[in-house]
């Protein structure tokens, strides 16, 4: 680890191995250990969080849309990652905006990157400015005068450079007042230990992802939302109106393959976690299972695809046939679980 550079208005934290990612939170935490002299890959550090997931909620969450979320909630990776691998990590929400700013600057003069979680929208660097997202990750790794310097992972950036934020733009993105605010979250590790049990990571972040997908008993979650989903988009044209339905299953679009939250993207990152996996353990099965992963990452795809025909009106509109690819997804994904948790529970044993 570097030493800081500080004068009264300067700390940077010289040696942060700030480079674009995948995903804006396992990005996020892969260079922040990679800092602490820790490489593992973004894959690894998805699988071992459980970061795999699926809800849906009939409530209109964004201008009359409802909206399917593919992906645990924000900074979940970093908690279930940091106790499965033994990680001193640590996150924080706060109330008041100014003494979240000053926690972010007091752990910059400790040498500490600081991650955080913004509303996309408000970031003024960031080159997708039309997207609404409140649970995007990045870390903080210096300051100059009245400017952060951020390490944003997101892949659409053209190079590895610095991002720069004044304080009044960073403290606004931190805070929204719709349902899903960030609430200033910051997370952080202060130290990691010599040696990671990558195995037991493995298995653990298999098992809670299984239980995430199968085990809640409410219709909202897991495979169960799936068929919730299906279910709900085959009387949206009921419940909204005809020209309200397509605004939902366009905004579905846009938010599960265009705007970074989940769809077909963070199935095929699993089916990557899964297929590392096979080969850490030299496991041919969980590698025969890593490639069904990847079919249903294509299924999803592939709906998405033809939404997005239809809603274009390249294809005559059929609300039922949509309904019925995700009514497919959710079939192929309750066999993978129940497969993955038997091969879970055999390895547990």
């Amino acid at each position: 680890m570097g030493k800081n550079k500080l004068t009264t208005s300067k700390i940077i934290i010289e040696n942060y191995p700030h480079q674009r990612g995948i995903h804006c939170e396992t990005g996020s935490i892969k260079n922040m250990l990679k800092f602490y002299g820790h490489d593992i890959s973004e894959t690894m550090i998805f699988g071992i969080g459980s970061g795999f997931d699926f809800m849906h909620f009939p409530f209109r969450f964004f201008n009359g849309n409802e909206i399917p979320i593919f992906r645990s909630i924000f900074v979940q990776v970093f908690r279930k990652f940091s106790k499965r691998m033994g990680i001193d990590g640590h996150i924080s929400f706060f109330i008041n905006k100014k003494r979240s700013m000053k926690a972010i600057d007091a752990l910059l003069k400790q040498n500490i990157p600081v991650g955080l979680v913004s509303e996309v929208s408000r970031l003024p660097f960031f080159p997708l400015r039309d997207r609404q997202f409140s649970g995007h990750h990045f870390v903080v790794f210096g300051k100059d005068s009245n400017e952060y310097i951020v390490g944003d992972t997101d892949p659409h950036f053209p190079d590895d450079s610095a991002q720069r934020i004044s304080y009044e733009d960073l403290m606004n993105a931190r805070f929204t007042k719709d349902l899903l605010s960030p609430r200033g979250a910051m997370f952080y590790i202060k130290s990691t230990p010599d040696h990671f049990d990558i195995k037991k990571g493995i298995l653990e972040g298999i098992k809670n992802t299984c239980h995430q997908m199968l085990g809640i008993p409410l219709p909202y979650f897991g495979v169960k939302g799936i068929y919730y989903l299906s279910n709900r988009i085959k009387n949206y044209t009921k419940i909204y109106g005809e020209k309200q339905a397509w605004r939902n299953i366009r905004f579905q679009i846009f938010i599960s393959e265009e705007g970074g939250s989940g769809g077909s993207g963070f199935r095929y990152l699993y089916a990557n976690f899964l297929k590392e996996a096979a080969e850490y353990l030299n496991d041919h099965e969980l590698m025969t299972i890593s490639l069904s992963m990847r079919e249903i990452a294509d299924q999803w795809q592939q709906f998405a695809l033809e939404a997005n025909r239809q809603c274009e009106e390249r294809k005559e509109k059929n609300i039922v046939y949509l309904a019925n690819m995700i009514h497919c997804c959710a079939q192929m994904e309750e066999k993978l679980f129940k497969e993955l948790k038997k091969w879970t529970i055999t390895k547990l044993k």
